[in-house]
C-alpha cells in the first residue's frame, strides 16, 4: 500500500530515536566496564545485567534489530499465495535498497538477514519468480552488507557523511562487538617491578574512539528532517514478528520440504 520511499523514511525516524537512547556510560559499563576490577565478569553477568535493565539503550538497539528480522521474514511466510510472496520479496528488496540510499544501514541489514533467513531462503519455488533486476539488486545489497574483511564495506560507508540527506543511522552491531572485543583483551602482563598488571593505555583509545563514533552517529542521526507520517511511522513501529518456531512452521506448509 506504501510507497517504498516513504516507508524507508519512517524507519530511519523509527531507528533515529531508538539510536538516540543510547548513552556513552551505558556502553562503557555495560560492555566492557568492570573487566578490570573483576575476573568474573562473564558473558552470564552480561545477559543478567540486560534482563535487569529493561528500559537500557542498547537493549532496545538488540530488540528492535531482532523485531525487524523477525517482521521481514513473517511477512513473507504468512503471504500464502505465491505470486503475492514474491511481490512482498521484490518490496522488501526496493525498501532495503532505499535504506541504504538513505544511509539507515540498521534497517538494510535488518531486512537482508530477514530475507537471508533460513525459511525464507529455502523457498525455492518463490525465489525462482523474483524479478531479474531484483535479485541482481539484492546480490548487490548483501555484497554490501558482507562481515568479509571485518565488515570492510559498510564501514567504510559509515565513516562517510553523506550530504544528501545529512544523516547516518549506523549499524551498531559492529561497534558492540568491537567493544567485546576490546572489554576481552587483556591488559598488559604483570610488571616485574610493581608487582601488578599495567594498564592497556592503547586498548582504552580504541574503546573511546568507538564510543566517540557512536555519538558521532547519534548527531547524524539528529539531522534527518523527514515529515512524520503517523499512520505508516505506527505500522512501522509496532512490527508484527512471528516466533521463529512458527515463522519455520509456515515456510514449510506453504512449501514443504
Amino acid at each position: 500500500m506504501y510507497r517504498s520511499e516513504h516507508m524507508a523514511q519512517q524507519l530511519c525516524l523509527i531507528e533515529k530515536t531508538v539510536l538516540l537512547d543510547v548513552n556513552w556510560e551505558e556502553m562503557e559499563e555495560d560492555l566492557f566496564g568492570r573487566q578490570n576490577n573483576d575476573i568474573n565478569y562473564t558473558r552470564r553477568t552480561r545477559q543478567i545485567q540486560l534482563t535487569r535493565k529493561d528500559h537500557g539503550g542498547v537493549e532496545q538497539v538488540i530488540k528492535r534489530f531482532n523485531a525487524v528480522c523477525l517482521w521481514v521474514a513473517s511477512e513473507i511466510v504468512r503471504t500464502r499465495q505465491i505470486d503475492e510472496r514474491v511481490r512482498v520479496i521484490e518490496k522488501f528488496i526496493r525498501l532495503a535498497q532505499k535504506c541504504k540510499l538513505f544511509c539507515n544501514f540498521a534497517t538494510l541489514v535488518q531486512i537482508l538477514l530477514g530475507l537471508q533467513s533460513p525459511s525464507v531462503s529455502r523457498l525455492r519455488k518463490t525465489w525462482s519468480r523474483v524479478g531479474t533486476s531484483e535479485m541482481k539488486l539484492l546480490d548487490q545489497l548483501s555484497a554490501f552488507t558482507s562481515p568479509m574483511r571485518n565488515w570492510k564495506s559498510i564501514r567504510d560507508s559509515m565513516m562517510m557523511i553523506k550530504l544528501p540527506f545529512g544523516g547516518c543511522i549506523p549499524f551498531l552491531g559492529i561497534y558492540l562487538s568491537d567493544l567485546i572485543y576490546q572489554a576481552n583483551t587483556q591488559n598488559t602482563p604483570i610488571s616485574p617491578v610493581l608487582k601488578q598488571s599495567l594498564v592497556n593505555f592503547r586498548k582504552h583509545r580504541i574503546i573511546a574512539t568507538v564510543i566517540k563514533r557512536v555519538l558521532t552517529f547519534q548527531n547524524l542521526a539528529r539531522r534527518y528532517s523527514f515529515e512524520t507520517r503517523e499512520a505508516l511511522n505506527d505500522l512501522c513501529f509496532q512490527v508484527d514478528a512471528l516466533t521463529t518456531e512458527k515463522i519455520r512452521e509456515l515456510s514449510l506448509e506453504i512449501e514443504p520440504a
